[in-house]
């Protein structure tokens, strides 16, 4: 088992506009409950990392947020809200610096809040073996098996036997992981079929790591951003706590935790990736939510005429030679004849029929809604 005490953070942010009118503004995919299972995905993420936590978790979210996050939580969870969205690196630092000041040889763990796990239990030995290897040191990560050869995530390369310190790849292996080569951005199609022949994983953006660590390697990388979120913690629970919050928070720069960190260790050879062997949906859109779906126990409408329809809500459902998911809970009884690969969304103020096949272009529609003074359903 691993030595150093083990500390959740899940960065909730984003406002999930491939998943309007589900998602808005002020309600985030993360809150909400899109497979039926009486849990939000904020709620999952946690109950999966609970098991795993040796100290209370910490989630990081926007101050518009953060009432709605403590009104999810069950337990003993930390809320720390964030004056404005900088991106992943000033979030997942903030939270490295409250641990470190309470911990100095904690482990942490940064885990999206809106990603589908199912295998609860191969996901607890990759974040243990990612825990063994993250006391060499080192920033760690999962790779997930591609299920196709995706163009929308950024895939991981890794060096499976050797690498340019043998004593340190023996050492990774014998704990389950391997030393990262390099990370590639979202690759176009060809580049994407040339990676999944190659064995190359997705990257889904989970990191494992020493909070010292972090920071430090932080602190060289983008010095200001590693001091400011060590200044901020140190003033946790003074009296002069907000001021140093709102001063120093602007500051920070505003970059992801892969271009600001990952990229340039793994080019030193300080990364390495654990090998998941876990199903995993960051369900980015309609599409993908509707393909989970497909594959869970719930309210499906079938008939002998090929209509298979999926129901998430209290909607009235009825359909006739339809392959279709239905969101709703309104008062309005919905009948579908003759659709494929469609998702309907029904709320009070909003209706959405979408064509699966184009679920990504949903944010350009979500995106003409102010300039066409619809804002308020954002």
């Amino acid at each position: 088992m691993p030595d150093a005490p083990f500390v959740p953070v899940v960065p909730a942010g984003g406002s999930g506009t491939r998943l309007w009118p589900l998602s808005r503004r002020d309600r985030p995919k993360f809150l909400l409950d899109l497979t039926g299972q009486g849990r939000s995905l904020l709620q999952l993420t946690l109950d999966r990392l609970a098991p795993l936590a040796d100290r209370p978790p910490i989630v990081v979210t926007g101050r518009a947020h953060a009432a709605a996050v403590r009104e999810q939580l069950d337990g003993d969870v930390r809320v720390l809200a964030e004056p404005s969205a900088r991106n992943s690196m000033p979030a997942i630092a903030l939270a490295a610096a409250h641990v470190e000041r309470e911990s100095p040889d904690a482990v942490i763990g940064s885990f999206a809040a809106d990603h589908l796990i199912e295998d609860e239990a191969a996901f607890a030995r990759a974040v243990t073996a990612a825990r063994d290897a993250a006391e060499l040191g080192l920033l760690v990560t999962l790779g997930i098996a591609p299920t196709s050869p995706s163009t929308g995530f950024g895939y991981i390369e890794s060096v499976g036997d050797g690498g340019a310190d043998p004593a340190l790849s023996a050492r990774l292996r014998a704990v389950g992981a391997e030393p990262v080569v390099r990370f590639v951005e979202k690759p176009d199609r060809e580049r994407a079929e040339a990676f999944v022949a190659a064995g190359l994983r997705w990257n889904a953006g989970m990191f494992v790591v020493r909070a010292s660590v972090l920071l430090d390697e932080l602190a060289v990388q983008i010095p200001g951003l590693a001091a400011g979120a060590r200044e901020i913690a140190a003033a946790h629970g003074g009296a002069e706590e907000q001021e140093v919050l709102e001063r120093v928070w602007p500051t920070m720069t505003a970059i992801a935790i892969d271009h600001a960190l990952a990229e340039p260790l793994a080019a030193q050879g300080r990364v390495a990736v654990v090998p998941a062997e876990f199903d995993w949906d960051d369900v980015g859109d309609f599409a993908a939510l509707a393909r989970q779906l497909r594959e869970r126990e719930g309210e499906v409408r079938c008939g002998e005429d090929g209509t298979e329809v999926h129901v998430v809500g209290s909607a009235s459902v009825d359909a006739l030679s339809s392959r279709a998911t239905v969101y709703g809970s309104t008062d309005r009884h919905i009948a579908l004849v003759g659709l494929e690969g469609v998702s309907i969304v029904d709320t009070e103020d909003a209706l959405l029929v979408l064509a699966d096949e184009k679920a990504q272009a949903l944010q350009q529609l979500v995106g003409r809604l102010d300039e066409q003074g619809l804002g308020r359903l954002r």
